[in-house]
């Protein structure tokens, strides 16, 4: 039995005026204690976790139970599975996904949750195969889950439409034609770790069109998306070096031609990582995705609505450095695109008290020259968070 007792608060430091519906100087004001049982046979073939979140929410006066894992472990040494409420995480990028079709909670993100809080648990079924330096991995989600997205009533974004207010959400059913599939297969070769992807689903994030029987109100609804990829990543002099790509086949818009869903994409990283000193870290990365049927987009994109551009580059740096016998955690994140001429700045210190209670401080800026682009829109979220917890 493990667990922790949490604080977490956040405040937006840009001076905005918020409408009288959102929460405006406190985006988050939370009480979290999480109890975690982990359980295994003697022999180790089988195995069971349950990890489970009480929070209270001053912000939102609001309450409960959060489940972010319960699952069960069987299996050997040549297969495994694992059934229940999971994360799952895939892909190499650090805050750049191209592989990890996972659900990810935006929301928490940006209103300054621990990191580990981006992503939540998936309902499924994961089954894994074995054969020396070998594996395979099939991952099945029976009811589709959605990214959490951000909500007006804490936080600033991009809205194209914001005289409609009547919206409605049209979730993918549970049945067997829209069971999310995923699988990988990965190997050593040397001293290179590679792995092969791919997935059949949904979109994590709606895409909003007018209702065909009352054309005031917004349905949004997640397009089917099928993706294929591919990481290698290995030691490259004083450092590891990481290539990942992928591509997003767009299923129910192949022609571009519907300006509500997003259009197939090419995407890929280059990442490297070495430490220049002891306790100094140095992490960079360059992504970049290709717009597919651009011209379709052009031409069938309603007026008045900006453009994006058909290459999107991104840029990132992270600096950790670590003192007083590696008890001070000293952080800086730095992500940045070329393209769309906006910026997302991380800096945060983590401080250990004794071996149970660590203290934290950073702050999440974002800056765009546009109010549409992926960090532009969220300038006015710009804000400190504090953590404090105590591991028990």
């Amino acid at each position: 039995m493990h667990g922790f007792a949490q604080f977490n608060s956040a405040f937006r430091a840009t001076g905005a005026e918020c409408p009288p519906e959102m929460a405006c100087d406190v985006m988050r004001g939370e009480e979290r204690v999480q109890l975690k049982l982990e359980l295994s046979s003697p022999d180790g073939r089988a195995g069971a976790l349950a990890r489970v979140d009480l929070f209270h929410d001053a912000v939102g006066d609001d309450r409960g139970i959060d489940l972010r894992e319960a699952y069960v472990d069987v299996g050997g040494r040549r297969i495994s599975a694992r059934l229940g409420r999971q994360v799952v995480t895939w892909g190499l990028g650090d805050l750049l996904f191209i592989n990890d079709v996972f659900p990810k909670d935006w929301a928490a993100f940006l209103t300054g949750a621990p990191l580990e809080y981006l992503k939540f648990g998936s309902d499924a079924a994961k089954v894994g195969a074995y054969a020396g330096s070998l594996g395979a991995e099939a991952v099945i989600t029976p009811v589709f889950a959605p990214d959490r997205a951000p909500a007006p009533d804490r936080l600033f974004f991009f809205d194209p439409m914001p005289a409609v207010t009547d919206r409605v959400r049209d979730r993918p059913g549970a049945d067997f034609d829209n069971m999310q599939l995923a699988g990988r297969i990965y190997a050593r070769l040397g001293r290179y770790e590679v792995a092969s992807y791919v997935s059949k689903g949904f979109f994590g994030m709606p895409a909003g069109r007018p209702d065909r029987v009352v054309p005031t109100r917004l349905v949004f609804s997640y397009p089917r998306l099928q993706t294929y990829g591919g990481s290698v990543q290995g030691p490259l002099r004083a450092g590891v070096f990481s290539l990942e790509a992928g591509y997003y086949d767009s299923r129910d818009d192949p022609a571009g031609g519907n300006p509500a869903v997003e259009n197939s994409q090419a995407r890929w990283l280059a990442a490297y990582q070495f430490q220049p000193q002891e306790d100094l870290t140095l992490a960079f990365q360059y992504y970049g995705e290709v717009m597919r049927q651009y011209d379709a987009y052009q031409r069938t994109l309603p007026s008045g609505l900006p453009a994006r551009d058909q290459v999107r580059q991104v840029t990132s740096l992270r600096v950790t450095q670590l003192r007083r016998h590696q008890t001070l955690r000293l952080n800086l994140f730095v992500m940045a695109s070329p393209t769309d001429r906006d910026a997302y700045v991380n800096p945060s210190v983590r401080y250990n008290v004794t071996d149970e209670l660590w203290l934290e401080a950073g702050a999440n800026v974002f800056w765009g020259q546009e109010r549409h682009t992926f960090f532009g829109q969220f300038e006015q979220n710009s804000g400190v968070f504090l953590v404090a917890r105590y591991e028990f």
